[in-house]
């Protein structure tokens, strides 16, 4: 494993956010800001639900486990793209905990140099105890 990373904390969760109510004019707000015409993602009433993008927005309270600061320059990275899985639809009240882990490291080697990636596992869990989303963050780093 890179950066002579203990290999127990893949998988540990290292944080657990509660953020919510979520409310009808946020996933309005949303779905319009998006260019969404679909009325399930943009008129308020009991069929509105968010639109599937909107999963995103929810980060925990720490971003890395401690662990890793002193491994990588979180300075010099950048978002390197994101794996969604739906579950249950987000609706107008729902509470979601973020439950947040350290899915993956690895190792690339470029033109310029080794690169590595860390994947940051967000499972999105409502107030029923409903998986709403799982969002694998991807973020490369010199």
């Amino acid at each position: 494993m890179p950066l002579d990373l203990d290999p127990a904390i893949i998988g540990q969760e290292f944080d657990r956010t509660v953020e919510g109510p979520v409310t009808a004019e946020e996933l309005v707000a949303f779905a319009r800001a998006l260019g969404e015409t679909r009325p399930e993602y943009t008129e308020a009433g009991p069929a509105l639900v968010a639109h599937p993008t909107y999963c995103v927005r929810f980060r925990g309270g720490r971003f890395y486990p401690e662990s890793l600061y002193k491994l990588i320059d979180v300075r010099r990275g950048f978002d390197a793209g994101k794996d969604i899985a739906l579950g249950e639809p987000i609706r107008p009240g729902d509470t979601i905990e973020v439950r947040s882990t350290l899915h993956e490291v690895y190792e690339k080697t470029g033109r310029t140099g080794s690169m590595y990636f860390v994947v940051i596992r967000f499972t999105l869990v409502n107030q029923r105890g409903d998986v709403v989303a799982v969002v694998d963050n991807r973020f490369m780093h010199r």
